[in-house]
């Protein structure tokens, strides 16, 4: 109950805070949202559900809990979503592909065609293809932060390159190991982030050092 009461006053705290059309994520387990009425200050999009089934605890006397949820808020309609930057592969074999363009489509009228994105399609708001980190991860920057604190790159990124545009700011109020700065980096937007812990904070600032020497010393070839 104490986590709810945090989310929700997370909720109140922010909502105020967030320009019309911005968009706000809130992780947390399976029961993150339950009982707060988040309706006076946000609409809830979607509730997507982060699956891991590598996870190493396992449950004795219950079902193993296999995923996390990201709650997916905008203040009103989102004015931000970019779904062409986070779509993924068709997982659809090509003679069915085949056939679904050649059968007539309801939305479409007696002889419209069902039709594929050759960018991909939607993520969809279940999300398996990003796996969580292991302690063999390249980008773990120590064992004490798995899982609990340092999210995997790949997962920040499709939030914000859904969420933002280049050159807008991006808020983590808890910023842990610096994943979100350092994908905002990558992806040329500005970020704010808070933390309390002085360690978490220490490796925060070495990744961005590394990030800004690697970016400096790149090159390009043509």
């Amino acid at each position: 109950m104490e986590l709810l009461k945090t989310n929700g006053n997370l909720i109140k705290l922010f909502a105020p805070k967030l320009k019309k059309g911005g968009s706000l994520y809130l992780f947390g387990k399976p029961d993150c949202i339950d009982f707060i009425d988040y309706r006076p200050f946000l609409k809830l999009n979607s509730k997507i559900v982060w699956y891991q089934p590598s996870r190493l605890a396992q449950g004795r006397k219950n079902y193993t809990n296999n995923y996390d949820i990201i709650c997916y808020f905008s203040k009103g309609e989102p004015k931000t979503f970019n779904l062409d930057d986070i779509r993924v592969p068709q997982l659809v074999e090509l003679e069915h592909r085949r056939r679904c363009e050649n059968v007539p489509s309801v939305k479409n009228g007696k002889w419209g065609k069902t039709r594929f994105n050759n960018k991909g399609k939607n993520p969809g708001d279940v999300w398996g293809d990003i796996k969580q980190l292991t302690y063999k991860s390249k980008e773990l920057v120590s064992r004490n932060v798995l899982n609990t604190i340092q999210k995997p790159e790949k997962l920040i990124e499709r939030i914000v390159k859904a969420s933002s545009n280049i050159g807008e700011v991006v808020l983590d109020p808890f910023i842990g190991v610096g994943t979100t700065a350092v994908v905002c980096q990558k992806l040329n937007r500005k970020f704010i982030g808070f933390e309390q812990n002085i360690d978490f904070i220490t490796m925060a600032n070495k990744r961005l050092e590394e990030l800004e020497n690697e970016q400096k010393y790149s090159f390009s070839f043509y």
